[in-house]
C-alpha cells in the first residue's frame, strides 16, 4: 500500500516522529518536511501524532547524546505546529507488540514505529514516514504508507 502524498487531496495524516526531527534539526529530508509543515500550518492538512511520539523524539536524541536544552527546544517548536494526539490504547499496545515480534530487530522494524504502524491501522490513517522498511513492508503491515522522500 505505497503511495505518494498528493498536495491538497489528503485531509488527514499520522506523523512518524522522524518526520518532524527531519524538519526541525534540519538534515537531508528537511526541505520535504517542510513542505508537509506548510500545508498544515495553512490548514489544509490535519497531521496526527500518536502519543508515543513524544517520548519516540526524546529517547532517540538522547541515546544520540543530544543535550536536554536541545531536545526542550525541539519539543517546544513541535509544540507551536498544529497537530492533534491520538492515544496509545490497549489494543494499540497489544498490536504494537505483535508488530513488532514478527517485523523488529536490526535493520528492520524499530520498537517505536511498531506504535506509528499500529496507531495508523487502529485509527485508519495513511502514515508519513521516512523509514525504509515501514514503506517496503507497508502491504504485509496493513497499512497505507507515504514515503516522505517522494513529497
Amino acid at each position: 500500500m505505497r503511495t505518494t502524498y498528493s498536495r491538497g487531496r489528503r485531509k488527514a495524516i499520522l506523523v512518524d516522529t522522524c518526520v518532524i526531527l527531519h524538519y526541525l534539526l534540519g538534515d537531508d529530508l528537511a526541505d520535504n518536511a517542510e513542505r508537509f509543515i506548510r500545508d498544515i500550518v495553512k490548514g489544509s492538512l490535519e497531521a496526527y501524532f500518536i502519543s508515543e511520539a513524544y517520548d519516540d523524539a526524546i529517547t532517540g536524541l538522547r541515546s544520540k547524546g543530544v543535550s536536554d536544552d536541545v531536545i526542550l527546544d525541539t519539543l517546544e517548536k513541535w509544540a507551536s505546529i498544529p497537530h492533534k494526539v491520538l492515544p496509545i490504547t490497549p489494543t494499540i499496545a497489544i498490536e504494537a507488540l505483535k508488530i513488532y515480534r514478527q517485523h523488529g530487530g536490526p535493520r528492520k522494524l524499530h520498537y517505536f514505529d511498531a506504535f506509528h504502524v499500529a496507531g495508523a491501522k487502529y485509527y485508519g490513517l495513511p502514515l508519513l514516514t521516512s523509514d525504509k522498511y515501514v514503506i517496503n513492508h507497508s502491504k504485509e503491515l496493513s497499512i497505507e504508507a507515504i514515503d516522505l522522500r517522494n513529497l
